[in-house]
């Protein structure tokens, strides 16, 4: 099939995101603005925001080979993080918001003593590195089975698009683009390519076997696995400095909650999109060596101007979620490492970990293993301290549990992760080794 309609669609939709870019800098007027869009932010722009952060490279190529090659019990990569967000609006959000901060360790510190602040900061923009190395890998797969070019060339296009127009527009310039990536993400994926492809593939329904159909749990995943990805998906969704960050964003505490709760729906309207889309490629496209490839492969044998649309739609998942992680990352370390509102410091910060995740997308090369670990070491590392720290009050947890805590979680999961035959687990067990200084070291910080 001849994909130059295709390709050329795409890089049109690329082209428009670094010229709204370029229009969002004239807007930016100040460090305030570039972080947090002056704190102006309503509910429907918000809601879009964080549904077009939260749905990422997890949430649709890694959800979707998973379900393809495992089942319908992958879904739980979808569930966990939109019912997560559901969660954070109706008990934490407000509290975000009331805050008054910019960044999650910001919050970590107004909690806690320096120390935390700074391990987490460090600890979240190793996670942001691994994050956004994950959405180009899936970015690459996308557009892979469109455009006839190195594979390597391709990350690096990709990765150079993240950069620039974060860099350009900061804040504004990513919820000025996730609000229309919202819309082209639910009408390319929700309305065309599930129902296309359910409709192509229903007269050979029955060709699903009893395995990939079942659920909650089934012979390729069973009760721990789910439960392992259901944590690793839920807890950075309560937690998690890119959503954070627009929550800190939204004009009041009401808005904060709305949004998260709209979200954590919309999110868990994807999934179903997601699902649909990954059984009929199975139905349609057996046996594919590869199965991140699932998607991208039903998608692109659809004609090619109805492919361009959807792939766009794919694309907008993971640009959405990339310069929300690259904006956070950046405004990390200007805010927290080093303790000033620079917007050239964050624009620095951007390009180091955009570069970082393209040189960990080439060596590390795949997907799967890039996501597990970038959600286990930050989720078993700082989800806990946090949520400890939420309710003070009542956990009575210091600053000196808080700090062991998140060392124990992040480092003990990494290493069971790559030297644990049963590293699948690696964030369940990460999260009971973060769980046990929080309840040793308790009363009053000294």
């Amino acid at each position: 099939m001849n994909y130059q309609l295709t390709t050329v669609l795409i890089f049109t939709y690329l082209f428009i995101l670094i010229l709204i870019g370029l229009i969002s800098s004239r807007i930016v007027k100040s460090s305030k603005g570039f972080f947090l869009a002056d704190r102006s932010i309503g509910w429907l722009a918000l809601t879009a925001t964080i549904t077009a952060t939260t749905v990422g490279g997890s949430a649709t190529i890694v959800a979707g080979g998973r379900i393809y090659a495992q089942g319908l019990p992958a879904l739980w990569y979808d569930i966990g993080g939109g019912l997560g967000l559901i969660i954070l609006g109706f008990f934490l959000a407000n509290k975000v918001r009331k805050t008054g901060l910019i960044t999650l360790p910001d919050i970590a510190g107004s909690f806690f003593n320096n120390n935390v602040r700074i391990g987490s900061a460090i600890l979240i923009i190793i996670t942001e590195i691994a994050w956004v190395s994950l959405l180009i890998q899936a970015s690459g797969l996308i557009l892979s089975v469109a455009i006839n070019a190195d594979y390597t060339l391709i990350l690096f296009i990709i990765t150079i698009v993240f950069i620039v127009y974060t860099m350009l527009g900061g804040q504004y310039a990513v919820i000025y683009t996730d609000f229309i990536q919202f819309f082209i993400m639910i009408i390319g994926i929700c309305f065309i390519a599930a129902p296309l492809l359910f409709l192509e593939a229903l007269p050979n329904l029955n060709q699903l076997s009893t395995i990939s159909l079942a659920f909650p749990i089934n012979q390729e995943i069973g009760i721990f696995a789910a439960g392992s990805i259901f944590f690793m998906m839920f807890m950075p969704h309560v937690v998690g400095p890119d959503i954070y960050s627009k929550l800190l964003s939204s004009k009041d505490e009401k808005t904060a909650k709305k949004g998260a709760v709209l979200a954590g729906i919309f999110k868990l309207i994807f999934a179903i999109g997601i699902a649909i889309i990954a059984l009929s490629a199975l139905i349609l496209y057996p046996g594919l060596s590869n199965p991140y490839l699932a998607i991208p492969t039903a998608v692109i044998n659809l004609s090619p101007f109805i492919s361009g649309i959807i792939l766009a739609g794919f694309l907008s998942v993971m640009i959405s979620s990339a310069d929300s992680c690259l904006l956070s990352a950046g405004t990390i370390l200007s805010v927290d490492i080093f303790k000033k509102n620079n917007i050239n410091i964050s624009r620095f910060g951007i390009l180091f970990v955009g570069l970082g995740a393209f040189i960990l997308a080439v060596f590390l090369g795949d997907i799967l293993k890039t996501l597990q670990l970038a959600y286990t070491v930050f989720t078993s590392g700082l989800t806990l301290p946090i949520l400890f720290g939420f309710y003070r009050e009542k956990t009575r947890v210091t600053s000196r549990g808080a700090f062991w805590s998140l060392l124990f979680g992040g480092s003990v999961s990494l290493l069971w992760l790559y030297f644990s035959d049963y590293g699948d687990y690696a964030v369940l067990i990460g999260l009971i080794f973060s769980l046990f200084p929080l309840l040793i070291f308790r009363g009053e910080d000294k």
